[in-house]
């Protein structure tokens, strides 16, 4: 059931009379664009052309110095490495930084010549090396971010997060800088490690060496303490011993006095038993040759005899034999063996003799050798009696001084044998100490070798960085989150974001702006016999019309000249014509049923719309008043709609459409009912009581 063409045109005709009207039609049209188009083409960037942006840095941190590794000190200015950052950087999302002193600062700050001033204290480099030092005295830096409200709040908010930025990459660097010497210090570590658990082997072998001693030790000092205790015995044997050869040596000393004093007369008595003595040998040696002379003639005489008898008896011997052999009676065969016999008696009787004269002969010589002996000997009696005399003054004197020195001997042996005794002792207890030396020497090796695997599991476990390890893992420790996030149908600027919530604002007052100037129902329709619904189409046709014309400006004017960069412009384009078309269709409601206050109802609405439909920020990041009233209001579709169509993805974009109609049919269905209502004219539809 559509209108017949006569009636909307009828109406849209009437703006062909003068430039003026026309001049009115071009402006509703045009309405959407001035405030879709320079709204979104104003925040089109604002963060990227903060580079405008005039911002002013006080540095006044104090260089500190730090000592190095290697013991040598190292200048640290990390206000001024800030400063430097931040006056270096020409990002466009940064401001425009000015190094400048406190008053220009706070001067600026307040006529607005500077949106923000950040002052670097001049502790910032101690604080941020406080962490090398005594853990005590670690301390926190603080920069002191100050911004002007009453000049702009949004910019408060961003110099936060330009700050914090800063402040971030200042902390990573500082973080990395603390880490890579913590990490050095950990390849310091394992080389302590592996050298204490080298010097605990060592030990343990030292150890092990000192037990080894400490057993010899013991062994020793047990064989001295033996020894000790058989010194002392032998000491105690010794000073018995010395104490007797001391009694004896007395004895000696009074001997050899009285046989000094009994020798005195000797010298002159053994020269007179000299003299004696060899005239003893004189008379002897006469003697001897008296002997010799006689046996010599005994000797001579008794030979001659022996013979002559050995001659006898062998005759004698010959003829007894001859006797029996010539039958001679036995009788006197026997007197001739008798005679025999005598003869060979008598033969060693004289050998007898003879030998006892060389007896004689042979004593005598004895005698006489011995004579001449004793007086040579006497004589040299004679002649060394005496120093036999004065041998044994000196011997006597000599027994004194050994009987001094024995008598220290002895006590020297006691004493000794004391001394041996507490060797003893003390070789005993130096025993006792020598074996717990030894059992602790044992349990020191033990430890040692435990410290030794102790140390070197331990030096195992710790890392030993390269410098490039080192610098990898302080890169990843100082910051070990990334910003790894990913935007599903990421838009490419801030006033792309807000496109969709300005374009249906936009929409919004195009349609408020359309029924300012065209009639929501025509009174010729309402007098004429149309129907209701014919009139309500027929107010709404002229509408979408100039909705059809403002939403393509709209969207022309984005895509081509603002430079929004739609993912779907054909669905940007489609959404906002049905956008318009709907929001034509309410507002023909508002001013059909209410009038001139339909106006005013219309604005209540759109506010409502605007702080429900989430164009900013979540819907649920407002009060649960409007999160009510989200899900019940047209505009909340149709930025949704418009904002799958900017960055992309259709989901949800069906039923936004749906919605969208069904508040268009409804919205159409209640201005037939107003026109209905119309059809019956009552006194104050002729005399209202306020004219908009």
């Amino acid at each position: 059931m559509l209108p017949t063409p006569s009636l909307p045109w009828f109406e849209l005709a009437r703006f062909r009379r003068s430039r003026l009207t026309r001049l009115a039609v071009l402006a509703v049209a045009i309405v959407p664009l001035f405030y879709g188009a320079l709204y979104i083409w104003a925040n089109i960037d604002p963060t990227g052309r903060l580079d405008h942006v005039k911002a002013a840095v006080v540095n006044e941190d104090q260089m500190v110095e730090v000592a190095g590794r290697d013991g040598e000190k190292q200048p640290v200015a990390v206000g001024r490495q800030l400063a430097a950052n931040l006056v270096g950087n020409d990002d466009r999302n940064n401001y425009d930084w000015v190094l400048t002193d406190p008053s220009d600062a706070r001067s600026g700050l307040a006529d607005g010549r500077y949106k923000a001033v950040l002052t670097i204290p001049r502790d910032l480099s101690k604080a941020a090396t406080s962490t090398s030092g005594d853990p005590d005295a670690a301390v926190q830096g603080r920069l002191d971010l100050k911004t002007n409200d009453a000049v702009n709040f949004v910019n408060g908010q961003i110099a936060d997060r330009i700050l914090e930025a800063a402040k971030s990459s200042l902390n990573a660097q500082v973080t990395r800088t603390y880490l890579d010497n913590l990490y050095l210090g950990f390849t310091d570590i394992k080389s302590s490690l592996e050298e204490a658990a080298d010097g605990a082997g060592t030990l343990a072998d030292g150890a092990g060496r000192l037990g080894t001693g400490a057993d010899q030790l013991a062994d020793g000092t047990r064989q001295l303490s033996s020894g000790a205790a058989t010194l002392a015995d032998g000491n105690r044997q010794l000073a018995g011993g010395a104490e007797r050869l001391d009694a004896g040596a007395g004895q000696l000393a009074n001997g050899l006095d009285q046989l000094q004093e009994r020798t005195a007369p000797l010298p002159g008595q053994t020269r007179q038993l000299a003299d004696g003595a060899e005239q003893v040998a004189g008379g002897v040696a006469q003697l001897d040759a008296v002997v010799q002379r006689v046996v010599g003639g005994i000797n001579g005489s008794t030979g001659q005899v022996r013979e002559q008898l050995q001659t006898l008896e062998t005759s004698l011997r010959d003829a007894a034999q001859r006797c029996r052999a010539d039958g001679v009676p036995a009788a006197t065969c026997a007197n001739l063996d008798a005679g025999a016999d005598a003869a060979a008696a008598a033969r060693t009787q004289v050998g007898t003799v003879t030998g006892r004269a060389d007896e004689i002969g042979r004593q005598s010589a004895r005698l006489n050798d011995g004579a001449q002996r004793v007086a040579a000997g006497n004589r040299q009696l004679a002649d060394n009696v005496p120093t036999l005399v004065g041998a044994i003054g000196q011997a006597s004197d000599g027994a004194d001084q050994l009987q001094s020195g024995t008598s220290q001997l002895a006590t020297g042996a006691r004493e000794a044998a004391g001394g041996a005794d507490r060797l003893a002792s003390g070789a005993s207890r130096l025993t006792d100490g020598a074996d717990q030396l030894s059992d602790g020497a044992g349990a020191l090796r033990d430890g040692a070798l435990r410290l030794q695997d102790g140390l070197t599991d331990g030096s195992e476990q710790v890392p030993d960085y390269t410098k490039d390890q080192r610098e990898k893992l302080a890169k990843t420790a100082a910051t070990p989150v990334t910003d790894a996030a990913d935007r599903l149908n990421a838009v490419a600027s801030y006033g792309e974001g807000l496109a969709p919530y300005f374009m249906a604002l936009a929409l919004w007052v195009g349609a408020m702006s359309i029924y300012l100037l065209l009639r929501p129902v025509s009174a010729r329709a309402i007098a004429s016999t149309t129907s209701a619904v014919r009139t309500a189409l027929a107010g709404f046709v002229p509408g979408a019309a100039l909705s059809v014309v403002q939403a393509v400006l709209l969207v022309g004017v984005l895509l081509g000249i603002v430079g929004v960069d739609a993912s779907q412009p054909g669905l940007l384009l489609g959404l906002a014509l049905l956008t318009g078309l709907v929001f034509t269709a309410i507002n023909q409601t508002f001013i059909a049923w209410f009038g001139g206050a339909g106006r005013f109802l219309a604005i209540v609405f759109v506010c409502l719309q605007l702080t429900a439909a989430g164009g900013t920020y979540p819907i649920e990041t407002s009060p649960s008043f409007f999160g009510f009233l989200h899900a019940l209001l047209p505009m909340t579709y149709a930025v949704h709609g418009l904002r799958a169509a900017t960055a992309g993805g259709t989901t949800g974009v069906a039923f936004d459409v749906f919605v969208l109609v069904v508040f268009a049919v409804g919205a159409l269905a209640l201005t037939a009912l107003a026109a209905k209502r119309r059809e019956r004219v009552t006194m104050t539809a002729l005399h209202p009581t306020l004219q908009v």
